[in-house]
């Protein structure tokens, strides 16, 4: 019995992390129950022993990919020192890394599902605003220094700056160009860090 729960929840976390990778590079309308159980190495006929329908497995697989993000913030912010970097650097850093833009399925689904969001659900516009203002939370703590004392309007700017460099990034048929947008918005949030607990 405890094998064949441990073996299901295996499964399960193998459906997210395919489906969460696909929303990333695809989108939400293109997510596929039968594709995405085929990655996931499991038969279509296994979906329901997980989720009850297509909604729910876009729901949790959101979850999982907004999950992972907020891991790897919090992971570059508590590892910046190693990198003589501040936490807030470290985070911007990593966001507008050309690796990023790049990858979407392994990158913030805050970036890869801004457009999508847009004509979602609103159980999915729920669970995208609650992690877009986690992030900016983050970010303002981050660039407020030690005592964490930023301002909510420069966490949610900067926020707009990155995730909206990214999807630019991503859009353009011109990488110089793409380049430059990023290389552009990193000058441009770094000009704010530190000025928080001024304002």
């Amino acid at each position: 019995m405890g094998f064949s729960q441990a073996q299901k929840a295996e499964s399960r976390q193998r459906v997210l992390d395919t489906a969460a990778r696909q929303i990333r590079e695809n989108g939400l309308k293109a997510l596929g129950v039968a594709d995405c159980m085929r990655s996931a190495g499991l038969t279509h006929g296994a979906f329901y022993g997980h989720f009850s329908s297509r909604d729910e497995l876009i729901i949790a697989a959101l979850e999982q990919a907004m999950t992972q993000g907020r891991e790897r913030v919090t992971s570059r912010a508590a590892n910046a020192a190693e990198h003589s970097k501040t936490p807030f650097e470290a985070i911007v850093d990593a966001y507008l890394h050309p690796a990023h833009a790049d990858n979407p399925g392994n990158g913030c689904a805050l970036c890869a599902l801004a457009g999508d969001a847009v004509h979602a659900t609103a159980d999915v516009k729920a669970l995208y605003t609650t992690h877009l203002r986690r992030l900016a939370d983050r970010l303002t703590q981050a660039a407020g220094g030690e005592d964490g004392s930023g301002s909510e309007a420069l966490g949610l700017g900067v926020v707009a700056a990155i995730v909206g460099a990214i999807t630019l990034a991503r859009a353009v048929d011109d990488h110089d160009l793409a380049l430059s947008i990023l290389t552009a918005a990193h000058a441009l949030v770094m000009t704010q860090e530190g000025t928080a607990h001024l304002q």
